[in-house]
This record gives structure tokens, sequence and C-alpha cells, in this order.
């Protein structure tokens, strides 16, 4: 994995100096190509760009039929890579809308028609970064909480479609497509007893059973026959970031400050016991970041991406 060191180094060795920022997310544009695994779990790389750097975007395509190293279903182009197989689509700019990614789940294809029982499995689609060490772009230099003045995250989404068949057998708490942005709130000092420890913050940037979503916080549970990592979950409501819906089918814009819901959600974890380890804020960074969907139901979905930031605005040198 890439590893750079920019502007938190130019921050590190100048103290005195007003706040800067640094770019949380590498290769926003996404012109570096795609990580992905074929069915036998082996990585392979997809590049459009010879001359770029090293991918720093990972797929994961957990318990879904398909797989984006299938080169029956792969197109490269000179911008980017099209994908469509009978479960899930990727495109990275596609030709027939502005974008910089299109990406899909056929639910029904990927159940077999089937609704989905309480407990199975579920098909996700994402795309993956490691920000902070051991492995992240950023490696050792990715400033901790302790560090950040403001977070301030945008991203623009339409939904290209979601169509499912009506039917009884639908129960809301059981089937849903989502379009999700998480962040790991990791504890990454070394020599601190919690080292590794994080809860997921995120984003449900779509949810086909409402038109904004709002709080979640939750343990992630898994069952017998879906592991769950057993983290503590805090999602906001997008209603602080946007006011517009994504399910009309227009461009919405969403964009605010993350810093203080990551917190607040923080504050939430130590208060209903998990993190333990540590309090101290300069222990904890931002780990990785996942974008993408799960879907539960019978849904066929795509959405388009554009504009992806997350740009972390740094304390000026000396102040708490």
């Amino acid at each position: 994995m890439l590893r750079r060191l920019v502007i938190p180094a130019l921050w590190l060795l100048m103290p005195g100096v007003g706040a800067q920022s640094v770019d949380l997310l590498a290769d926003t544009a996404f012109q570096r190509g795609l990580q992905v695994k074929d069915r036998a779990g082996r990585l392979t790389e997809i590049r459009w760009d010879k001359q770029a750097a090293p991918p720093v975007w990972h797929t994961a395509q957990h318990h879904s039929k398909s797989s984006f190293a299938d080169p029956a279903y792969q197109q490269l182009t000179a911008r980017g890579f099209h994908f469509k197989d009978p479960w899930q689509l990727l495109r990275i700019h596609p030709d027939d809308v502005a974008a910089d990614f299109v990406c899909g789940i056929n639910g029904s294809a990927e159940f077999g028609g089937q609704w989905r029982a309480k407990g199975d499995p579920w098909p996700h689609l994402y795309l993956e970064q490691k920000i902070s060490a051991p492995g992240g772009h950023l490696g050792q230099n990715a400033p901790s909480l302790a560090a950040l003045a403001r977070l301030d995250f945008a991203i623009a989404l339409k939904l290209l479609h979601d169509q499912r068949p009506e039917s009884s057998q639908r129960n809301i708490h059981t089937h849903a497509a989502q379009f999700l942005f998480f962040l790991t709130v990791q504890n990454l000092n070394r020599q601190s007893k919690g080292y590794g420890d994080y809860y997921w913050f995120g984003l449900n940037l779509y949810d086909d059973r409402k038109p904004l979503t709002t709080l979640y916080a939750a343990q992630d549970k898994g069952s017998a026959k879906k592991k769950g990592t057993d983290k503590f979950i805090y999602s906001p409501g997008l209603d602080a970031f946007t006011k517009q819906i994504v399910g009309k089918g227009d461009w919405v814009p969403v964009s605010g400050d993350l810093l203080p819901h990551i917190l607040t959600g923080l504050r939430e974890s130590w208060q209903r016991g998990y993190l333990a380890d540590s309090h101290e804020l300069a222990d904890y960074k931002l780990g990785g970041a996942v974008l993408g969907w799960e879907v539960t139901g019978l849904n066929d979905v795509a959405i388009a991406g554009k504009g992806l930031r997350a740009e972390a605005i740094l304390k000026p040198a000396g102040r708490p």
C-alpha cells in the first residue's frame, strides 16, 4: 500500500503556524484503479491508467454471487472501468452520467427471488480504503482526533433506480436497501492497552424505507449464518447534512462537519462500555473508510456519486 507524507509532515515540522488541512481519503477522483479479489480470494489490480500510482481503493463483495475480477463482464475504458453481471454493477467514470462512480446490486438476482429470512446473510458492494497505520495511505502521520478542529465531508449522490416487488412477505425490519459511508474510529496508539479497538461511525446516505435517515446507535451483532464485528455503531441522522431526499432521483449534495458527531459517538461508546481501555482523544484516529451498498431485500438498485471528500482541518499548533 502506498504511504505518502504531504501536509501532515508540514504541520508537524512547523509549530506555531495557523490551522492546516489534510485529505483523509486518497484518490477521491478514482484515477488510480482498484484492488479486487477473485473467487479464490486472491488480490488483483484493475488499472486503466498504467502511469498512475498503485490503487488505494479496495472492493469488497461480501455474500455476493458476483466478482469484479471476472473478465467476462469487465470493460476498460480510457478513463475508467465498467462492470456488470447479473448480480452487481460498478462503473468508474461512466460514459452516460456525469459521475465519478456508479454502483448497484440486483437483490432479486442475488437472493434468487426469495425473500431473505431473519439472520441470513446479504450481499454487500463496498469501496474501501485504509487511512492510518498499519497499512493506510497516511501511515503514522494521520492526525488524531485530538488534533482536529473540523472534519469536512462532502459527496453528491443521484439515485438512478430502486425497484422492488411489492409483497406481503416484505418486512421492513429484515428487507431494505441502504447506501452507506462508514469510518472506523480506532485506537491506534501502540502504547495503549486498547490498541486496535474501534467503533463504527457512519452516515446512512440512502435507505429505501425512509426519506431521510435518522439516528442509529447499536451493537453490530451477527447471527449463526453471518458473523458481526460486535463493535458499536453510531450513525447520526442525515438531516444534519442535507434537507433534500436522495430517493427522488435528483443530484443531492450531502456535506457537513463530521467531527462533533464522531465525538458524540465516541462518548456514547464509552458510556455503553465500549472502548473502555482508553478515554484519551489523542489515542484515536480514523482507521479506514467504507462506501457502498448493503441490500437485504429484493431491491434492484443503483446510485451515482461524485465529489467525495473528507478533509481534516487541524488545530493551530499549540492549541488544545
